[in-house]
């Protein structure tokens, strides 16, 4: 690497690191005026709270890789603009490709270090953050994601799968349940229900409008009205153990949606989810790319208020864009895979566009 080189990026990292943690601290204040009734209400200690920030922490970094890069990017090439750096560099002989090469490289190393930072370092900080919650902090009522438990999925001896595609812990219901029997990787005996409730008073599951499937050499079905089934599951259980899809690892959810196949259960949702990571970890080499020229194509005068302005809403529509493709993706329009993957290509091809037709 050049003299150069590690000039620009050691000004570049400055820059970054600033922005970077100055968001941490808005994200911290603004979530701490917003928890201190809840912190109150549920009585925690000092320690319990500076915890709770410990678990929280790793996830607001993350959101901040991308927003930190892009506005570095704007600031340092901004700079350089202005006080005609960056001109000199180019009379030196040096073109926009070439003093745009090592910015491109480190978008692409963030991104992976995004990826493997997210799976590694975010998601099991969350998962110890559900558990925290649970235990320590009341749930607001009015809250329905945090009612609402999908795709639960658990495995029970005698080699059963008891799945519920939505449960309910406030009423104990829920919609799309199965009890599966699986032998060497075959399902041999199946009840899959439209509708399941727990029954307080015989500690057991009531399957409702059921079908029952027993694979014996030929397929044998029938119809029942109800089903109770009595396994080792309880709903205080399914609270406690269920790690939610969202907060499980990039391995661990690959894995959910393969047993979730081979059960016939529709994955659309997780299948995104899954995509998304890699589609929106790629963000950090999309900014830098898309900023450069953003940058580059402004007037020395023109300060960076317009400069700013356009990159934050270069990524906003970025967010907006990709979240659109997850939600088709999610609905069944398009592959999962190519519903959030495709809104990257289409800023690369942008990016790489703007790259360029920018002044050389």
């Amino acid at each position: 690497m050049k003299r150069l080189d590690r000039y620009m990026l050691a000004s570049y990292f400055r820059v970054f690191i600033f922005i970077f943690i100055a968001f941490i601290c808005i994200f911290i204040l603004v979530d701490l005026v917003e928890k201190i009734p809840q912190f109150l209400d549920n009585k925690l200690a000092f320690r319990e709270i500076v915890h709770y920030y410990k678990l929280t922490i790793p996830w607001m970094a993350h959101w901040c890789f991308p927003v930190s890069a892009l506005l570095a990017t704007v600031f340092f090439f901004g700079q350089t603009n202005k006080f005609h750096e960056l001109t000199a560099m180019k009379a030196s002989g040096l073109s926009m490709y070439r003093l745009a090469l090592p910015f491109l490289m480190t978008g692409f190393l963030l991104s992976i270090g995004s990826f493997f930072f997210e799976d590694r370092i975010v998601v099991p900080s969350q998962q110890n953050l559900s558990v925290f919650m649970a235990n320590n902090m009341k749930l607001s009522s009015k809250s329905r994601s945090q009612m609402i438990y999908r795709q639960v999925y658990f495995q029970l001896p005698q080699d059963q799968v008891f799945t519920v595609q939505r449960y309910n812990t406030r009423s104990k219901k829920g919609r799309q349940a199965g009890l599966h029997t699986i032998v060497n990787g075959k399902i041999t005996h199946r009840y899959d229900a439209q509708h399941v409730q727990w029954m307080d008073e015989s500690q057991n599951w009531l399957m409702l409008n059921v079908q029952e499937r027993v694979f014996d050499g030929a397929e044998f079905f029938s119809r029942h009205d109800t089903v109770v089934i009595n396994i080792d599951v309880t709903p205080r259980e399914l609270r406690s153990k269920t790690i939610k899809p969202e907060n499980m690892t990039y391995n661990q959810l690959e894995e959910f949606i393969q047993r979730s196949k081979r059960l016939g259960m529709n994955t659309n949702r997780w299948e995104s989810n899954l995509y998304f990571r890699t589609a929106m970890n790629f963000s950090c080499f999309l900014v830098i790319l898309l900023g450069i020229p953003l940058v580059t194509f402004q007037t020395r005068s023109g300060g960076y208020g317009s400069g700013v302005a356009g990159a934050l809403l270069l990524l906003f529509t970025f967010y907006v864009v990709l979240t659109l493709g997850k939600m088709l993706g999610i609905a069944g329009e398009i592959q999962p895979f190519w519903a959030v993957w495709i809104p990257n290509l289409i800023f690369l091809l942008i990016g790489l566009l703007l790259l360029i037709f920018v002044k050389k």
